[in-house]
């Protein structure tokens, strides 16, 4: 009977396998988008149902699966949006199939387990790899007690006599909960690798990039203006040495450190460019946000560069930074300047594009890997052009 138990078990466990390894392979760079919850819901919601349509048979009355797996790893990592799905995936198939006794038993269970689960869920999602394992094993234990508890009671058995009927189905939940999830969070990490191995190629772009331009602008002002030539570089070293810590341009940096910087490249443009180039701030937010570096200044540069100057009458680039619900901030750049058809905006946006699209290519790549956000951009020719894009929370 255990070899056949075990056999029923090993099949729902390959139902599983194949479930959650095709969203992590093949979706893992939707993380952090609103579709990758939904992906998550559908397919662990069809884990879920491959369980309880392919059941291990415990006696001729009693049948079993490990339906636990997917439910608890599903909530963990999608949030109470998909613990309620899978939840309710759980209610209505047995309801569907009439298993009264079954219903009425896991509707128990999951209304003693779903609310420690939920509550354990933000601790488990800040948590670091070895303590998420240990916090998804200790749910799994809490819910096979309420399951346990529950069954006792639906079909009045007493608790103990559950236990010895249900041990290999306990034992193998234990196991497979734990082989998941290591193995889940072992993917995670490597994707994790992977994306900050980009992201620092990314960045390792854009410090140049920088530093080339804004030197650039300083050399054009020394046939105009030596004298003011000379102010402006002293000024942008001593920029530099006091705010831009080249030793951990690969962390985080503040929303007030980007707009300083912002500032020490258009206070040199506005030197060389004059009153061609006017500039309007609109910021509302909190200052000490902590953002990833040089996401706005390539975006200044663009529209100032490529936007404002290619007119004769030069324009106005105005930066907004917002506060917005349900994300920490709406960031904008937008120019009046000559603006782009969408043929030139494809081409700049292609990965081997000309050179005037490299730090707009830059941030939405950044952006992407970062926060699996999207930045927009709209833009018309002879009118102007706008990008913006929100960062969550």
């Amino acid at each position: 009977m255990n070899l056949v138990l075990f056999k029923d078990f090993m099949l729902q466990l390959a139902f599983i396998t194949t479930l959650i390894f095709t969203y992590q392979i093949f979706f893992a760079e939707r993380s952090g988008q609103k579709s990758e919850k939904i992906i998550l819901s559908v397919l662990f919601g069809l884990s879920i149902l491959f369980c309880m349509a392919f059941p291990a048979t415990v006696t001729p009355y009693y049948h079993t699966d490990i339906r636990i797996v997917p439910l608890l790893l599903g909530t963990l990592y999608g949030g109470p949006g998909t613990g309620i799905i899978l939840s309710s995936v759980i209610i209505l198939y047995l309801w569907y199939m009439g298993f009264n006794m079954g219903l009425y038993s896991s509707t128990l269970a999951l209304l003693f387990s779903m609310p420690v689960i939920l509550l354990f869920q933000n601790s488990f999602i800040k948590a670091k790899k070895s303590k998420r394992v240990q916090i998804a094993f200790m749910l799994l234990l809490y819910y096979s007690v309420a399951g346990i508890a529950s069954v006792s009671l639906v079909r009045g058995l007493s608790f103990m006599e559950v236990v010895r009927i249900d041990y290999l189905h306990i034992v193998i939940n234990a196991a497979a909960l734990l082989f998941f999830s290591m193995l889940n969070e072992m993917i995670r990490e490597m994707i994790r690798k992977a994306q900050d191995a980009e992201i620092a190629f990314l960045r390792s772009q854009i410090k140049p990039h920088f530093l080339y331009n804004t030197l650039n602008s300083i050399a054009a002002l020394c046939v105009k203006d030596p004298g003011k030539a000379e102010e402006l570089t002293l000024e942008f070293a001593q920029y530099l040495r006091r705010s831009f810590d080249f030793k951990h341009l690969d962390s985080l940096s503040t929303l007030e450190d980007e707009l300083e910087l912002v500032q020490a490249y258009l206070n040199i443009e506005k030197v060389r460019f004059g009153a061609k180039l006017n500039v309007e701030y609109d910021v509302d937010a909190n200052l000490d946000i902590r953002i990833p570096p040089l996401i706005l200044q390539p975006l200044v540069e663009n529209a100032v560069r490529h936007g404002l100057m290619s007119n004769l009458t030069g324009g106005t680039v105005k930066i907004s930074i917002k506060r917005i619900a349900g994300a920490a901030i709406s960031l904008a750049v937008e120019d009046n300047g000559c603006g782009m058809s969408k043929g030139q905006l494809a081409e700049i946006l292609q990965p081997n594009g000309n050179k005037k699209g490299v730090g707009l290519r830059n941030i939405i790549q950044r952006i992407k890997l970062i926060y699996g956000t999207s930045v927009h951009i709209e833009s018309v020719e002879g009118t102007g052009t706008k990008i913006y894009f929100d960062l969550p929370r």
